[in-house]
């Protein structure tokens, strides 16, 4: 990762942000891909800041959430100082075993706490910026103590040689399963792609709040169908992934880096053939589901996917009213 050691000017600002969204972009799924590649409910530690006992993966999916959040704070600032926010991803990697994601997320915090807290402002510049930047600093301070602690719990426990799971030869032929994959990766794209848009729109409260909620659907769907992944004996991929020898999965596209779409009208007009297409492909998944709570959780989803389509398509006609919106 790229240090940022001086910040005197504007520029100097968005080129720390620009190099920690980038960050904080590819820890927001690469948590969440590690924690479904682990038991529910079996590794419990207690919690170094809550003081609670905790499931590891449960927490790990929280702490993809958080860095979420910052993706979204970094973004808006670098709008604001006119800077377009980066879409480009650091690497995602899955070892093949849990401890090995775990120490890998550690060591990924204590790189972003360094480059945040490192940096040196010119006394009296930005100093809400500065402020913003050692407040996210010790969120991932306190991440790394929680991804320490589940660490030296596994080793304690003897769970250290505990493998990721896996996807079964009968998971991987069924015609389901391979759909539901394929949605997966377009509730990734689609959550970034309304993010995409939230960032471009943040001076306008009502479109960017509208497409923020849609995202996070996209997001929630995207986490819900990883939790289904697993139940059905596959487990989350990771986009563009190649294998190399020692097993680990490493992808330095995880997800698109450019969307379609630099105004109002553009980014709307985007935004409906992509829910139609998937609605569509949850359409066809729902057809060879069986009935039971798999497809009760697929049919709810599929309803807001509807939603997000009527609503983006009256933010178009609504827009199109209007001589002069931007």
């Amino acid at each position: 990762m790229e240090k940022i050691r001086q910040i005197n000017t504007q520029e100097d600002v968005v080129h720390l942000l620009q190099v920690a969204l980038e960050h904080e972009w590819a820890v927001s799924f690469e948590y969440t891909i590690h924690a479904y590649s682990m038991p529910k409910g079996k590794f419990f530690y207690e919690d170094p800041v809550m003081k609670l006992r905790m499931d590891a993966r449960a927490q790990t999916i929280q702490i993809g959430i958080d860095e979420m959040y910052h993706s979204l704070q970094l973004g808006i600032i670098i709008r604001q100082f006119g800077g377009d926010p980066s879409f480009k991803s650091d690497e995602v990697i899955r070892f093949p075993k849990v401890i090995d994601n775990l120490k890998r997320d550690k060591m990924t915090e204590d790189l972003v706490t360094d480059l945040y807290q490192s940096a040196e402002w010119k006394e009296g510049v930005f100093p809400k910026i500065q402020n913003m930047v050692l407040n996210i600093s010790y969120d991932e301070v306190r991440h790394s103590k929680q991804f320490e602690t589940m660490i030296r719990t596994l080793e304690k426990e003897g769970a250290a040689e505990t493998l990721c799971f896996k996807e079964s030869a009968e998971a991987a032929a069924r015609p389901e399963v391979r759909l539901l994959h394929e949605i997966t990766r377009m509730e990734n794209e689609m959550m970034h792609r309304y993010l995409r848009y939230v960032l471009l729109f943040s001076e306008h409260q009502d479109l960017s709040q509208r497409l923020f909620k849609n995202s996070i659907n996209h997001m929630r769907h995207w986490d819900k169908n990883s939790g289904l992944l697993v139940r059905l004996g596959s487990v989350v991929q990771i986009e563009n992934a190649q294998r190399e020898p020692d097993g680990r999965e490493v992808s330095r596209s995880p997800m698109p880096s450019l969307y379609s779409g630099h105004d109002r009208l553009s980014a709307l007009e985007a935004l409906i053939p992509a829910e139609q297409e998937l609605i569509a492909k949850y359409e066809k998944l729902l057809a060879i589901v069986p009935s039971g709570e798999n497809r009760d959780q697929l049919s709810l989803q599929l309803g807001l996917k509807r939603e997000h389509l009527f609503t983006q398509e009256w933010l178009l006609k609504n827009a199109g009213r209007i001589k002069g919106l931007a």
